[in-house]
């Protein structure tokens, strides 16, 4: 290497080590102090973009965690107010049991059904005040397309939902609405479009069966059209009002009668231009599990109402009690999958954490040769710019 004055190649070197060494150790120190492996893109382009994608799915299993737990809390409250609906759906029951008994006065029987039309009061403010955030959970008002009511959001998938299904949330309100009517063809004419129950008196005799259908009355074009539902087997026949009849339809039955007395059998339905005995009807709330009894006070003398009272409030406890169920199962649902959840959310940030986090055995490591290369470089570029003086020596 010749010996020259105004270019100090071995200076050169020296500082460009020094440099590249301290560029080295500022890396080191500031993965030490952040805890990150990488705080700029330029640490790891590749590995940022792995670990923010990853970070996404952490944060949206973390808040799906939250989001079903409130899901659970929701259902909480909806199924603590059903269990208290279905007690009172019990108390009626044997209420009807008891009032159902032939030797019960009517004074009795008065006070079977005023208590009767008190329970189902509270039963409809239960239905009117359980809500959550602000959600009616068993109101009439819940209305929805489709058979989903919540989609509980799992994680920041849009299509990664928890569906709960209306059925578990539909209004448990009771009734006490206007006391059963003879029903003539002409008082059906009038009926405004909606949902009304039916009943069948089925027997001449004072210890009469009921059977009771739904009357679904609607509008087609200009004629009233009526479809009789049973209320176990759903749609059995549509006419529309002219001329004569308005519908006869025939179907089997179980009658209701006195406990040892239920009997199987036909009945033949034909509504035309006269009243026809025994059939009456009321106003129907067309929900699932709604519960109507309507009993005025000169029912009160007839056992046989409250015998229809009994398979009326039967079916009521039962369906309150197939709600439950699908509460329970969808809170477990819930649960599990929280369980599910939380665990991918742990394996996902131990992932994210392999990528971006800190190495401290290893940056500790790289931090001390750091160092050392630092003190290296500086004490070479001392010596190399001392280097020149020996073209002084030549010169003397």
């Amino acid at each position: 290497m010749p010996a020259v004055l105004n270019t100090n190649v071995a200076s050169l070197w020296a500082s460009k080590n020094l440099l590249v060494s301290q560029d080295k150790m500022a890396n080191s120190v500031e993965r030490l102090s952040s805890g990150l492996r990488i705080n700029r893109a330029r640490d790891d382009a590749a590995g940022l973009g792995v670990a923010q994608s990853l970070a996404a799915q952490v944060n949206g299993a973390n808040q799906g965690v939250r989001n079903l737990n409130d899901g659970i809390s929701m259902v909480q409250t909806a199924e603590g107010a059903i269990a208290a609906a279905t007690e009172m759906g019990q108390r009626i029951l044997m209420l009807a049991t008891q009032a159902a008994n032939a030797p019960l006065g009517s004074n009795e029987r008065t006070a079977v059904k005023n208590e009767m039309q008190r329970l189902i009061e509270s039963i409809d403010s239960i239905s009117t005040r359980t809500k959550f955030a602000g959600n009616s959970l068993l109101g009439s008002d819940i209305t929805v397309t489709g058979s989903a009511l919540y989609k509980m959001q799992v994680s920041n998938t849009a299509t990664d939902t928890l569906d709960l299904n209306i059925d578990a949330f539909h209004n448990i309100g009771g009734k006490t609405s206007a006391s059963y009517t003879a029903v003539t063809r002409d008082k059906m004419t009038s009926l405004a479009t909606g949902t009304y129950k039916m009943f069948v008196n089925v027997g001449t005799t004072a210890a009469a069966n009921y059977k009771s259908f739904d009357l679904v009355v609607g509008i087609t074009g200009n004629a009233r059209t009526y479809t009789l539902q049973d209320d176990a087997t759903g749609s059995m026949a549509t006419a529309q009002a002219a001329g004569g009849a308005l519908f006869a339809i025939t179907t089997t039955v179980t009658t209701l009668g006195a406990a040892s007395a239920a009997t199987s059998g036909t009945v033949a339905i034909t509504v035309g231009a006269t009243s026809l005995a025994g059939l009456s009807f009321g106003s129907a709330t067309g929900k699932a599990s709604s519960l109507s009894v309507a009993i005025d006070a000169a029912s009160t003398t007839d056992a046989n109402t409250f015998r229809l009272v009994q398979t009326e409030a039967q079916s009521y406890v039962d369906s309150l009690v197939r709600q439950r169920s699908l509460l329970g199962a969808y809170q477990n649902q819930m649960e599990y999958t929280v369980s599910n959840v939380t665990e991918l959310s742990g394996n996902l940030a131990a992932a994210k954490s392999r990528v971006i986090d800190t190495d401290y055995a290893a940056e500790t490591a790289n931090l001390t040769k750091g160092q050392i290369l630092q003190q290296a470089a500086t004490a070479m570029l001392a010596q190399a710019n001392q280097m020149p003086n020996v073209i002084l020596t030549l010169l003397k």
